[in-house]
């Protein structure tokens, strides 16, 4: 990511949909303070055009940081009709998704957490709930969601897909409780945010007795943020500051056993685990969903919840099943 600028938001050009209608004039950036206006509002994106970009290593355009909210607000809309769309593929609709849900991050990263941000959020969370609920083939999933190119952002979308399959293969039904879940699991990991960037794609194995100190605290970092805010559901809350706990008492911050633990925080848990060993990242090469729970039982000595980890064998299994036939 670009560093901040007190007046503009830089937006990746991987993460502009092709097609689509800017609602902001873009800017290139030629020097400290100076932008070039190179597409105006109300044109459409070109993919051809986009690419020449690229070709001359433009990276990043930019917008005017008062208007970024109109290009996420946009984005968030054409995702939330192109995830339905029965023609598109799983990995055409996750990349819609996730170039919106860019949007989101990136105003996480240079705005800051507030009401339209997390607002932004929990639209996201709508359609991510319906991409993980209209799909019936898990590699498929994680395989377009490792094509996120930050990979923070794909893992957060990742562990809030897994997470809703995990609570429909607990039969949950209630769509707001699904909902909280999902954004929960999204917003997992926004503690990180207040750490300093090296040290989050550290090797914990690298890490000092300091360092893993201050690590461990983005849990507690991210409870704060969200009650800063002072809207978000209290069930919300409690997933951002236990999804590093497990059931039995060996997680952190708190040491909290299953019993202690909040419901919800439980399932993204897991999903938090499984996705770390599914989704690549600088830390490790992604394994398959069945390599990943062989890990999770047997090399980690399945420290989470029983019932969650049988639904998401359920949702593995599944998959595998349909594939053997």
């Amino acid at each position: 990511m670009q560093e901040k600028h007190p007046t503009m938001v830089p937006v990746p050009v991987r993460d502009l949909i092709n097609g689509s209608t800017s609602p902001v004039n873009l800017y290139v950036r030629i020097g400290t303070d100076k932008f070039i206006l190179i597409e105006k509002a109300g044109v459409k994106t070109n993919k051809d055009r986009l690419q020449s970009y690229e070709d001359k290593t433009v990276e990043y355009l930019w917008v005017k940081r008062d208007e970024y909210t109109q290009l996420v607000d946009n984005n968030i809309a054409i995702a939330g009709v192109m995830v339905n769309q029965q023609s598109l593929s799983i990995a055409q609709k996750t990349q819609i998704l996730s170039q919106a849900a860019a949007g989101v991050f990136a105003e996480l990263e240079h705005i800051g957490l507030g009401f339209e941000t997390y607002s932004h959020a929990r639209q996201i969370v709508e359609a991510t709930v319906a991409l993980a609920e209209n799909t019936d083939n898990l590699s498929h999933l994680l395989s377009s969601l490792n094509d996120c190119s930050d990979e923070l952002l794909r893992h957060s979308m990742a562990v809030s897909s897994i997470s809703v399959l995990i609570a429909n293969a607990l039969n949950w039904e209630n769509k707001q409780t699904v909902e909280k879940l999902a954004l929960g699991a999204l917003l997992h990991d926004i503690g990180l945010k207040a750490l300093p960037p090296e040290l989050i794609t550290k090797p914990r194995a690298l890490m000092s007795f300091e360092e893993i100190q201050l690590y461990e605290q983005h849990p507690y970092k991210g409870m704060q943020m969200l009650l800063n805010l002072g809207m978000v559901p209290d069930d919300v809350v409690a997933i951002v500051y236990e999804h590093h706990e497990n059931a039995i008492g060996q997680g952190y911050p708190r040491k909290l056993r299953n019993i202690k633990m909040h419901p919800l925080a439980k399932v993204v848990a897991l999903a938090n685990d499984f996705c770390e060993l599914t989704v690549r990242s600088t830390n490790n090469h992604a394994k398959s969903p069945r390599e990943a729970l062989k890990t999770i039982e047997i090399t980690m000595g399945q420290p989470h919840n029983k019932e969650a980890f049988r639904a998401l064998q359920l949702v593995v299994n599944k998959e595998f099943a349909k594939a053997a036939s």
